[in-house]
């Protein structure tokens, strides 16, 4: 049994068993059971629509801890692979990644249990407790903050356009499992928000920049489904707005995984995206 470095929400183990059957385990804490349900019950609702996931085995509770055991798909996240794929193979995966999200706006609004609140409420809402948590870890100046709340007011007549679809909020570099340049499925399935899509690919450019990778995947990605040039710019935001969360989150070690994003030691390089991307906006 080996436990996966990237599970910043539950603990997630490979399990390998005495027959050689390879199994993934998800285990909360007690307090975070409704967590997992609703993971479990995006699980369910998405596999209906063909998105392609890995089996869901079993679920249940031990020790009062809930888990979930689901098929070990074969592969590895795209993340992890990122550096060592050829262009080519970046832009099929992100075809690929774009075509399973396009297939997730088939939920309709009745599948989310509550009316979702207006875009710009939701995008204030993140600035929000990014403030919060940039200002009782005083690493960074709050002023970031100030900035990306202007944005958000300048571009209002674009957030009032949005019409709340469908999209996997952490599908983008992450929770992409790769097999022989390919994609092999899709993971961790938790969060469907209902907004603007182009969030998801805004939070994978902060991701890779930050990563300090080349974000040629993004480009594909967002050349596949023609963006127009105020959507190439809302990207940009999306990207900035989700580094100003990592300012928030810096120098903390989520349930215990080290986490780039999250490492003290990243700062400057953070800092310096921020910068970069305020510059284009």
């Amino acid at each position: 049994m080996k436990r996966f470095a990237t599970g910043l929400s539950h603990f997630v183990f490979e399990v390998t068993t005495t027959y050689g059957m390879i199994y993934v385990v998800r285990i909360a804490f007690p307090a975070r059971k409704g967590e997992l349900e609703a993971g479990l019950y995006w699980h369910r609702l998405l596999a209906t629509i063909g998105l392609p996931l890995p089996a869901l085995y079993q679920t249940g509770v031990m020790r009062a801890h809930p888990f979930a055991i689901y098929e070990r798909l074969p592969g590895d996240d795209l993340e992890a692979l990122y550096s060592t794929l050829t262009s080519r193979t970046k832009q099929h995966i992100a075809h690929t990644v774009a075509n399973i999200q396009k297939k997730a706006r088939l939920l309709d609004k009745s599948a989310f249990p509550k009316t979702p609140p207006a875009w710009q409420t939701i995008l204030e809402i993140i600035v929000r407790r990014s403030e919060r948590e940039i200002l009782r870890a005083a690493q960074f100046d709050p002023v970031y903050v100030a900035y990306v709340r202007e944005l958000i007011h300048r571009y209002a007549g674009y957030f009032e356009t949005i019409e709340p679809v469908a999209f996997l909020y952490d599908l983008n570099v992450r929770n992409v499992i790769v097999h022989q340049e390919a994609v092999a499925g899709v993971i961790d399935v938790d969060e469907v928000w209902y907004g603007d899509p182009l969030l998801s690919i805004g939070r994978g450019k902060s991701l890779l920049l930050t990563a300090q990778q080349k974000s040629d995947y993004i480009d594909y990605w967002c050349s596949y489904i023609g963006l127009s040039d105020m959507q190439l710019k809302m990207v940009d935001l999306y990207a900035l707005l989700y580094c100003i969360r990592f300012m928030g989150t810096s120098g903390l070690q989520l349930n215990g995984n080290d986490s780039l994003q999250t490492d003290a030691r990243n700062a400057p390089r953070l800092e310096t995206v921020v910068q970069e991307l305020l510059q284009v906006l």
